[in-house]
């Protein structure tokens, strides 16, 4: 079902021919820094269709558009493209063009706005800096006259990165480690080259160097210096490029050794073989060791050693362990991220959880129940029969995918053994049911499953940084998709882990899941095909996401299973992903799915049906008229009445859809399929004559299973509306650009 909104607009200037697509011209947001000549396009930074706020104070806030004017007039004026907005007042203190200057791998904008106060004009100051996983801009900060601003964004980085997988396992005692955590996106290291404290070397953790400003190091450099002597021209020399993974050295500490550097001058000066310079840093496991640099331990010009003691060195096994020794009531730190999971909120509280069979259980979270049948200081109660299973402990436990209890000598449950519950706490998907569910139920075992924000400790992000690429609308809350090929079966959640379902036991924080079917139907033998750690990639032109450090590789124990989804956008629109293959360790999925389609044109249908142009969706609005043929919206003392599908024209013959006393909005005009935002637009133009311009209108049409059909108003406005440009910035540019 689709729930309507609707967007009137009011007194559009005059409209342009829709054959008149106007020609693109090169941005003052596109250009070339000025040493490698690597290319920056900051353009769809723009907000389409409305100007990026930022609110300040109560009383102060900005409004602003960093490559092109605002779409909302400052002040009533054209040619800002920064508007400040004052205890009510609007003031332009940003104009069109602004200032680039791009020098030693700085992106900083300035604009300059009216006058502030005698002689002084506004000013605004907006730094933009590389982060390949974020879009974000600062509140602005400075005196009254001068604005700055510090804008984070993936546009801002060097397209050119170089990344390499780091997570390795030990193939002398099966140890699996990870150095992801120190992985910089958006800062790299920065360390002194020994005593000498005039040279710096910057370095990142198997991802190439951020480049930018005070960091001009080479495209693919791991590790540079900063050398003005031995680098006259730039300054920074290349110490390594990202090339090997991961490995072990004698003693078994990781080692990450960056070759391939700028050619060693120091063998050159002494006659001896031509020799490339090479990084190589080793690990030192220490469990106390946080927020530590690497120091040079060893340098003969040519080959610069660098030692890193660190937390994030140890085994995943020895960060397990560390963390049970070092709980305390109800509260664990990751040992890796330091980030901290406090449950004593859920503490002195019972709760109930009924397995699908009907049996109901009461449990208690680090703490015995307050009300039972069960013997004294049980944290698991089957009151039924007053059968204990697990008694209560604090020891809040943390392995990967979240903390967990583990509730042990419970009643007797067998000769030799006594009953024992794991409860599981992990972050579900935005807006999953926040109950328990039991996962496993046995005599001697019970798994509870618990979806909990409070152990939210980060989701990664389903989109592309800096586009409108996203897969949000395919992360599911409440059930996982399901893939089933003979007796195996998968089960798939999208950028989040996968739903708890009963008799699903499933490794904690699982986002693929792997299970069996035995002769009754049961799922046994689960594999973990991977944890949603990364975000999504464009490899080869290609949307994928990828699921790693999953189980262990059956054919190569030193592996761990990986899992990739690839995304198609064409004719075929598959509501579950296919499995592909299984090849090398990997689990490789296909999924064919309007989603990444993006925005694109539709056609109407009569009598009241739409469809996009390529035959994607095809959709009935009957209903929005069978059962009323008008609806009446009210706003700021005036009444709308919406015709989607009636038979009312106006003089050209035209349906008329939105009416508000004698004003007609226009007739239909475009129908615009929007999949990444899952809503559909109709807009209607070149209606009843208004000044110099002419009503108009847009309706929304926003999926929602649950919603109510009747249309709100949202927003109404004066809006200069060019047709021609709405069809090329929302149709041709996205598909021109690629």
């Amino acid at each position: 079902m689709y729930k309507l909104n609707v967007f009137i607009v009011l007194c559009s200037f005059s409209i342009i021919s829709l054959v008149t697509v106007p020609v693109k011209t090169k941005s003052y947001c596109e250009f070339n820094e000025e040493i490698f000549s690597y290319f920056y396009n900051l353009t769809k930074l723009s907000k389409p269709g409305e100007d990026i706020e930022i609110q300040q104070s109560a009383n102060e806030s900005i409004r602003m558009q960093l490559c092109s004017p605002l779409i909302k007039k400052c002040n009533g004026k054209d040619g800002y493209s920064i508007c400040l907005k004052k205890n009510n007042k609007e003031i332009g203190i940003g104009k069109v063009v602004p200032q680039l200057i791009t020098k030693f791998g700085k992106i900083k904008f300035i604009f300059y706005g009216d006058e502030c106060r005698s002689g002084i004009n506004y000013k605004v100051d907006i730094l933009m800096l590389c982060d390949y996983s974020i879009t974000s801009y600062s509140v602005p900060t400075g005196s009254e006259c001068h604005f700055q601003m510090i804008w984070s964004s993936a546009f801002a980085c060097c397209a050119n990165k170089k990344e390499i997988n780091c997570t390795v396992t030990n193939p002398s005692d099966d140890s699996h480690y990870d150095l992801s955590p120190l992985k910089g996106y958006s800062e790299n290291y920065v360390i002194y080259a020994g005593t000498n404290t005039s040279l710096e070397i910057i370095l990142n953790v198997c991802h190439s160097v951020i480049f930018g400003f005070g960091a001009l190091c080479q495209v693919n450099s791991g590790a540079c210096l900063y050398d003005p002597v031995k680098a006259p021209t730039l300054g920074y020399l290349n110490l390594g490029d990202v090339q090997e993974t991961l490995s072990f050295d004698s003693s078994n500490n990781l080692i990450l050794k960056y070759e391939n550097g700028a050619i060693c001058k120091e063998n050159q000066e002494k006659g001896q073989q031509e020799q490339h310079i090479r990084t190589t840093i080793t690990f030192i496991c220490n469990l106390k060791a946080k927020d530590t640099l690497p120091e040079v331990t060893e340098t003969d010009g040519c080959h610069y050693q660098l030692t890193w003691i660190t937390a994030v060195a140890c085994s995943l096994e020895q960060l397990h362990e560390y963390s049970v020794k070092t709980s305390r009531r109800c509260i664990i730190n990751n040992p890796v991220t330091n980030f901290m999971y406090n449950l004593d909120s859920l503490m002195d509280k019972d709760f109930n959880v009924t397995s699908s069979r009907g049996t109901k259980y009461k449990f208690s979270v680090c703490g015995p129940l307050i009300n039972n049948t069960c013997k004294a200081g049980t944290g698991v109660c089957l009151e039924e029969n007053g059968t204990s299973l697990g008694m209560a402990n604090t020891n809040l436990m943390w392995q990967e995918g979240g903390p967990y209890l583990n509730y042990t000598d419970g009643n007797k449950c067998n000769d030799n053994q006594y009953s024992q519950t794991f409860i599981a706490f992990f972050c579900g998907p935005e807006g999953s049911s926040n109950d328990p569910i039991i996962i496993e139920e046995n005599p001697c075992q019970l798994i509870i499953h618990w979806n909990l924000n409070l152990v939210c400790e980060k989701r990664i992000k389903c989109n592309i940084p800096d586009t409108e690429v996203t897969l949000d609308s395919l992360i599911s809350s409440t059930n996982n998709y399901i893939v089933q090929i003979n007796r195996t079966v998968f089960y798939i959640n999208v950028c989040r882990t996968i739903i708890p379902t009963p008799g699903l036991n499933c490794v904690h924080g699982s986002g693929i899941c792997k299970a069996s079917l035995n002769d009754n139907n049961e799922l046994v033998e689960e594999v973990n095909l991977g944890f949603p750690k990364e975000t999504l990639i464009i490899y080869n032109n290609q949307l994928m996401l990828r699921y790693i450090e999953g189980s262990v590789c059956p054919e190569k124990t030193d592996v761990k299973i990986s899992s990739v989804l690839i995304f198609f956008c064409n004719n075929i629109n598959e509501h579950l992903p296919k499995f592909i293959r299984y090849s090398k360790c990997t689990y490789v999925f296909e999924w064919r799915t309007s989603v990444v389609c993006g925005t694109i044109l539709g056609h109407w249908i009569p009598p009241c049906g739409i469809k996009d142009q390529f035959f994607l969706y095809q959709i009935d609005l009957s209903s929005l008229y069978k059962n009323q043929p008008i609806r009446y919206v009210q706003s700021e003392n005036r009444n709308y009445s919406i015709n989607i599908c009636g038979e009312q024209k106006n003089g050209n013959g035209s349906s008329i859809a939105v009416c508000e006393n004698c004003n007609i909005y226009g007739p239909l005009s475009y129908i615009i399929f929007d999949f990444y935002q899952n809503i559909i637009k109709f807009k209607y133009l070149n209606g009843s004559k208004c000044l110099n311009s002419s009503y108009m209108a847009e309706i929304t049409f926003i999926c929602d299973e649950t919603s109510e059909t009747e249309p709100t108003l949202t927003w109404l406005r004066k809006y200069d509306f060019d047709p021609a440009q709405y069809l090329y910035d929302m149709f041709f540019q996205r598909y021109m650009d690629k």
